[in-house]
């Protein structure tokens, strides 16, 4: 399967507006790419241009080193010749063929022989697990296995590349969750080279080998997605990735309270202008380790969720959460210790400073 490079793709619809700015980007052969990021990021926008749904305003489109478009070389190859397989947000299913005819349509515009659509329309419905219903109409199934069928209908044909629009939005979340896994088997099954949308950024992390965060318009980090989680390149991807939210502590001028508090700890090292905490990284009462953050808290509320519990603390002048997979014996005004040893320090750019952990690794 072939690598996808987009070098210096912008995109702009007049005015003076870019969907997509200076974008440079690799995916590599193979993987899963997810382009995440809040509506109206450029996400979507990429993904057609690669497809040739919609054409760079400048930049250069390339795929296994084949150049698909360039402004610049006056190159623009129409998306039926790219041998990509799209999967839209609405299914897209013919209501008057069968799922197996669905999955045929294809074949069939490529002129493929009959014997040959149909083992694999059905090679492809097995590997979505739709096989037994490849007789049905698309309106007596249930909207995961309309989906799947979607999926079927591109896995058919055989593209160099799945592109993935946002797929398992209108999906409810026991649907979105099994999905995921069947999207992950595909791709493992398969090697494709995928490229998802998503503003899910669970999906992402729990899918992708590499994720790509995007804001108006910008790349703002390529990474794997555990290595983005832990160690976010700016103030926007670490509140982006990551549920409950990171927290943010703005380290003023003329700081007090925990700001103060975090700047004394990390005194000797370059001094960040803000701090982020993950609520996950939280911990309450057990004795810190050497070298972690503590100091005191408030409860303000427990908020029980099935396997885990949320916390809401107030420290010093701050409220931050705290998520724990242990029962919580606290009750609400109590006082406890609370300290992580994993704080993300910015800098007044809102670029990621080394972290403590960081320079002790590097020592």
């Amino acid at each position: 399967m072939p690598a996808i490079e987009l070098s210096g793709v912008a995109k702009s619809y007049g005015g003076g507006d870019h969907a997509v700015r200076n974008l440079d980007l690799v995916v590599p052969d193979g993987a899963f790419m997810c382009l995440l990021g809040p509506s109206g990021c450029g996400k979507t926008t990429t993904l057609r241009m690669i497809a040739g749904l919609e054409q760079p305003s400048a930049g250069t489109i390339a795929v296994g080193g084949r150049v698909l478009d360039s402004v610049e070389q006056g190159v623009y190859v129409p998306p039926e010749k790219r041998g990509m397989g799209l999967v839209f947000q609405s299914y897209a299913l013919w209501p008057h063929l069968s799922v197996r005819e669905n999955v045929e349509f294809g074949l069939r515009m490529r002129k493929v022989p009959a014997p040959e659509r149909r083992s694999r329309a059905e090679a492809a419905l097995k590997m979505v697990h739709v096989f037994d219903a490849m007789d049905r109409y698309p309106s007596q199934l249930s909207g995961g296995q309309q989906q799947r069928v979607a999926l079927a209908r591109m896995l058919a044909v055989d593209p160099e590349v799945l592109l993935l629009d946002e797929p398992l939005s209108n999906l409810d979340a026991r649907l979105r969750l099994e999905m995921r896994a069947e999207l992950k088997r595909i791709h493992e099954e398969s090697g494709a080279t995928i490229v998802f949308v998503t503003h899910d950024q669970l999906e992402a992390l729990t899918m992708a080998t590499h994720v790509a965060v995007m804001n108006q318009g910008e790349l703002q980090q390529l990474a794997p997605p555990m290595e983005m989680y832990a160690r976010p390149a700016n103030r926007f991807v670490a509140e982006f990735v990551g549920s409950p939210a990171m927290a943010i502590v703005d380290a003023g001028p003329a700081p007090g309270g925990l700001a103060a508090s975090l700047l004394a700890h990390v005194q000797g090292h370059d001094r960040p202008a803000a701090f982020g905490i993950r609520p996950e990284a939280l911990h309450l009462g057990t004795p810190p380790p050497p070298g972690a953050w503590s100091g005191p808290a408030t409860v303000e509320a427990v908020l029980p969720a099935g396997a885990s519990w949320t916390v809401r603390l107030r420290v010093l002048d701050t409220e931050l959460f705290a998520v724990t997979h242990t029962p919580v014996e606290a009750a609400p005004g109590d006082t406890v210790t609370c300290w992580t040893d994993q704080l993300h320090l910015f800098d007044a750019a809102g670029l990621r400073l080394p972290a403590l952990d960081d320079v002790a690794a590097r020592a």
